[in-house]
């Protein structure tokens, strides 16, 4: 774990966010990290978060998962997005009740396992002073941002889901084309040929 934090941070990331349990448990051992578990309603988070889980899916299907790159994060893309907001039921990750009960476990477990004086319990209706004192930053002068991207997501699921329902198409339309084009040529051929026979 120490290995991949190093790898992010040479890549510039300070802040991961990683929503797995070996990562939380890490967390909670390494004295110089501090943990933000950000909350909410549970019933809105649940209700909001059925817009994004087919992305749960999508490493897995193709053409993505031929993809080396997107094909290697296919399990752990299903553990982050399916196994731990059901809290271990994945047959039920469109059920809002499960997804309530698997919010709640996830935000107790994190609770119980980051030391209290390393973990900031965050909503985002608090704005930046509960943030920037745990963070021993100054707070921005600047309005705390409340954007809802949901209309983003939802076109970038959209997106991703009529690329994993039409890429056969990539490889019918050229064949299509080109069985077009052959057909055409031989009428063409057929009808000079008679021709020529005609003026015989």
């Amino acid at each position: 774990m120490n290995e991949a934090n190093v790898a992010i941070g040479q890549r510039g990331f300070d802040a991961p966010m990683i929503s797995l349990h070996d990562y939380v448990k890490w967390a909670a051992t390494a004295t110089d990290i501090k943990v933000i578990l950000t909350v909410q309603d549970a019933q809105k988070w649940a209700e909001s978060w059925l817009s994004v889980t087919p992305t749960a899916f999508f490493p897995e299907q193709r053409p993505l998962k031929w993809i080396p790159s997107i094909g290697r994060l296919a399990k752990l893309n299903r553990e982050i997005m399916i196994n731990i907001p059901t809290d271990g039921h994945p047959e039920l990750y469109n059920d809002i009740p499960t997804l309530v009960a698997g919010f709640e476990a996830w935000t107790q477990f994190v609770i119980d396992t980051v030391p209290a004086e390393r973990l900031l319990v965050f909503n985002l209706k608090d704005g930046w002073t509960p943030l920037c004192e745990f963070l021993d930053q100054p707070v921005p002068s600047t309005p705390f941002p409340h954007i809802n991207d949901r209309f983003v997501v939802a076109t970038i699921v959209k997106v991703f889901q009529i690329i994993t329902w039409t890429w056969p198409l990539l490889f019918a339309v050229p064949f299509f084309i080109l069985y077009c084009c052959i057909r055409k040529c031989a009428k063409r051929s057929r009808a000079s040929n008679e021709y020529s026979k005609k003026q015989e």
